[in-house]
């Protein structure tokens, strides 16, 4: 499977649906010379909610913490954990894990409390260990004990005793790619058998070293976006077999999602390129992708997609030249029923954010992390 270039014509039409709704800010970490950046954000249902975080202050060092609401976003408790978080996955209300810089995390009580399950060999030496807590980024599990860890080093594991220990998956280690450079980013499942594991390969370029773009704005725009090598795998069988495949395409798969028949991937380019991102339909029964959004003054950061089909983009407006930057730009969030058609949802004005995460159980019940310590919520 590949990820086309076909371009489709997006227009300004607005489904009914979306005039009804609007997002509205729930949360706000509002304190006094503190920051909350939001890494990652679950609803397993539409009354628990669970978010991931970091908390900076002046003078005082990074606190990592956990958010979780169990009246639909209403009321949030704060309360610490140990490591620094990248992602949460949610198999039900109740059981969920977290993935670290150090390792894996389980909750068994919607977040409230966590125990971490990775780097706890057990006597049986027949068993793997578990992977290094530096290579995950995340987690995808089909049941309580078979789940599956992607991340740095074009690591693919597999468990079966809820993510104690883990064996590779071999199939992810056959793309020609320097492991050094490689990394398995994202991955999905439709439905317990039909899954995807989206990764990319970038060696370093000469001009890695150079200061930051937002720094040399100049600079930066003149630095040409290249094609890097994309890699997916694909299962039709919950995991008992993976197939590989390539693709040189510029940008990286910053978001996938799937629902149904269909797939939205994300893909993300640096500040040089004409458009900051563009978004991807895959027909998971032919394996055929098609662009579906593309505009120059939209940052598309995540996706979420829903059976109808029900589309929705979280994106951000870029406050200068470069299409990333460190001040927050406006929240913009777009949704479709058809692919093509894609209008701009109403927003709270006091949005704003350089990163987004989109999370719900179903179309009418979703919500919208920030890397400005705010969370947004669908509402009538």
């Amino acid at each position: 499977m590949k990820f086309a270039a076909a371009c489709l014509a997006v227009t300004a039409l607005v489904p009914p649906v979306a005039l009804a709704q609007r997002w509205t800010v729930q949360y706000f970490h509002d304190q006094d010379r503190a920051t909350l950046s939001l890494q990652d954000l679950a609803f397993p249902s539409s009354r628990r909610g669970v978010a991931v975080g970091t908390i900076y202050e002046q003078s005082k060092g990074p606190r990592f913490v956990v958010l979780v609401s169990s009246d639909g976003g209403e009321h949030w408790s704060l309360d610490p954990v140990k490591e620094h978080p990248r992602s949460l996955f949610f198999l039900n209300d109740s059981m969920g894990w977290m993935v670290t810089d150090n390792g894996i995390w389980l909750t068994e009580e919607s977040g409230r409390s966590w125990k971490k399950i990775s780097g706890q060999q057990k006597a049986d030496r027949k068993l793997r260990p578990a992977p290094p807590g530096g290579l995950i980024l995340r987690v995808w599990f089909l049941a309580p004990r078979h789940g599956f860890a992607v991340g740095l080093q074009k690591t693919v594991l597999e468990t079966q005793d809820g993510g104690r220990t883990w064996t590779p998956v071999e199939e992810a280690a056959k793309p020609p790619a320097n492991p050094s450079f490689t990394a398995y980013t994202r991955i999905a499942f439709d439905n317990p058998r039909v899954g995807l594991i989206v990764g990319g390969a970038t060696p370093p370029r000469r001009d890695d070293d150079r200061l930051p773009s937002w720094m040399e704005p100049e600079v930066a725009v003149r630095r040409r976006q290249v094609p890097s090598l994309t890699l997916l795998l694909q299962t039709l069988d919950g995991g008992a077999k993976w197939l590989h495949s390539t693709a040189p395409l510029f940008g990286i798969v910053t978001g996938l999602r799937l629902a149904g028949d269909d797939g939205l991937a994300v893909m993300g380019f640096n500040e040089s390129f004409e458009w900051p991102s563009e978004v991807e339909r895959i027909d998971l029964t032919s394996g055929k992708s098609t662009r579906v959004f593309r505009e120059k003054n939209r940052r598309v950061l995540d996706s979420a997609l829903f059976p109808g089909p029900r589309a929705f983009l979280a994106a951000v407006e870029p406050t200068g030249r470069l299409n990333s930057s460190p001040i927050p730009g406006k929240v913009k969030i777009l949704t479709s029923t058809n692919f093509t058609d894609w209008s701009e949802m109403d927003v709270d004005y006091k949005a704003v954010a350089r990163s987004l995460i989109l999370a719900g159980p179903d179309a009418d019940h979703l919500w919208c992390a920030t890397d400005t310590g705010m969370i947004l919520h669908l509402v009538p």
